[in-house]
């Protein structure tokens, strides 16, 4: 076994060098797939609040859904978006009564 003495600096190159040659191109993340839930109780759990809070919700108009025959489907991105340009209504989600 053979030993190489070499400085930090020296090693940083050497490394550059060898990722350099290597060349893997630019790193492309992939996207993430937009979430989406298919029933109240699904986004009551992803927006930690109760079913009933949804159910109004989505009743009232106040989150955006698809509905195919009886199954509402979610996206889950798009109610936060709805949510967060409501005030009135992301500061209420994760209150629960006073009994």
């Amino acid at each position: 076994m053979e030993f190489i003495i070499t400085s930090e600096d020296r090693l940083k190159e050497i490394i550059k060098e060898c990722l350099a040659d290597l060349n893997p191109g630019p790193i492309i993340q992939a996207q993430s797939e937009p979430k989406h839930v298919y029933s109240i109780r699904e986004l009551a759990f992803e927006l930690q609040c109760s079913t009933t809070k949804v159910q109004q919700l989505k009743n009232s108009g106040k989150i955006p859904y698809t509905q195919f025959g009886r199954k509402c489907i979610f996206s889950v991105n798009d109610v936060l978006k709805a949510l967060s340009q409501d005030t009135n209504i992301s500061g209420s989600l994760n209150k629960k009564k006073k009994h």
